[in-house]
């Protein structure tokens, strides 16, 4: 008797200490919550564009964001980011129109408008994305639903976490000149409501080849559809190496604009191309460097061909002291051309960021910048100054 219950006993704990070898079940639905918060001061000797711009200086909040990310099941995730930013106005919200010279040889003009004074809650990225294929695949098929960056410009589509110009456009301050200002006005840009497919393929254990076909609604975030038609973008990217990635992307982009005469037409299309290459990531020791190349059609009626180029490069220097508060340096610069005409000689413009970020941990950093916009006119007055962010990602 006493053989048998010692016999069940040890049974009994060789059970246990299996159980307690072998892997944690994943359990589902899970979630995952993180954010980001980001503050950012600058000064700009800018009073030639006092009405565009607002003030010489500013304090605000750029970015507050909590995003909760989870697997609903083994083949299905969610994903959603609201966002508190922007900085508030005493009048609320502002919108600055501003429109260029008649072209040479007729035509229309190009009007820009600028919105400040954006408050409150924000929906920014919330989608569904379901795979169709095992985890262990080399290649994997996924449907998205919901609202998602457009798949256009890489620069634009790297994280806002920490990007090491702090801002992919002019930002607050400067005038909305800058490559993403122009193809984020011409409807290229940012985020959509609409579905997408996308299919990543390994091709060895470090390089990924992805695919990615989209159709949208065309009207930007958060907004229905104004009309039948749908705006519509393709992206591709490959890992040459496991540090370089190359992309290019397309989209046709629908709208309703009034032409001469007064009547709507939701005909509207313009299309906008690009191609891209990337060396390293964000953060990372050693260098990252980012060149791309735009080209496409303003949202006027004209659709005037535009051109952005930019380049961005930082180099992360790692402190070797553990106990160091100061966890990395990383020196950055950015140059941006941009062109809203290429058919005008006198209407281009050139953004010039050089800075330094420090950062506390890989987590937390400040980033101190001199940013200098200069104009092709030759009357135009440029605009130069210092911007600096503090920022933490959890």
């Amino acid at each position: 008797m006493h053989a048998m219950a010692r016999g069940i006993l040890s049974v009994t704990l060789l059970s246990c200490a299996f159980a307690g070898w072998s892997p944690a079940q994943t359990t589902y639905p899970n979630v995952k919550l993180t954010g980001r918060l980001q503050e950012q001061v600058y000064y700009f000797g800018n009073e030639a564009y006092a009405a565009q711009v607002g003030p010489q200086s500013n304090i605000f909040t750029r970015r507050a964001r909590i995003e909760a990310r989870g697997n609903i099941s083994e083949n299905v995730s969610v994903y959603i980011q609201p966002s508190f930013e922007g900085g508030r106005n005493l009048s609320g919200v502002t919108t600055t129109c501003t429109s260029s010279e008649v072209p040479a040889g007729g035509g229309t003009p190009t009007v820009t408008c600028r919105t400040t004074g954006r408050s409150g809650l924000r929906l920014r990225d919330a989608y569904i994305d379901v795979r169709f294929s095992k985890a262990a695949s080399k290649s994997a098929l996924y449907l998205r639903a919901g609202q998602e960056k457009r798949p256009y410009s890489r620069y634009e589509l790297i994280s806002s976490t920490n990007l090491p110009s702090i801002e992919r456009g002019a930002g607050q301050g400067l005038v909305a000149r800058a490559s993403n200002d122009l193809f984020g006005s011409a409807g290229f840009l940012s985020h959509d409501v609409g579905a997408s497919v996308r299919l990543e393929h390994e091709l060895d254990d470090v390089r990924l080849l992805t695919v990615k076909l989209g159709a949208y609604n065309g009207q930007g975030e958060s907004l229905n559809d104004v009309n039948d038609k749908k705006s519509f973008g393709a992206r591709a990217t490959a890992a040459v190496t496991p540090k370089i990635d190359v992309g290019a992307s397309w989209f046709v982009h629908d709208g309703i604009v009034t032409p001469t005469g007064g009547v709507p037409d939701s005909s509207f299309t313009n299309t906008a191309w690009g191609v891209d290459a990337q060396y390293g990531k964000t953060g990372d020791e050693g260098l990252f460097a980012l060149v791309e190349y735009l080209q496409g059609e303003d949202a006027s009626t004209a659709t005037i061909r535009m051109r952005g180029i930019q380049g961005v490069a930082a180099y992360n220097f790692r402190m070797t002291r553990p106990n160091s508060w100061l966890y990395a340096v990383e020196p950055f610069a950015r140059v941006d051309l941009a062109d809203p005409d290429t058919d005008s000689d006198d209407n281009g413009a050139t953004t010039f960021t050089a800075g330094l970020g420090l950062y506390m941990s890989s987590k937390a950093w400040f980033r101190i910048a001199y940013e200098r916009q200069s104009f092709q006119a030759e009357d135009a007055e440029g605009v130069s100054g210092v911007r600096s962010m503090l920022a933490v990602s959890f």
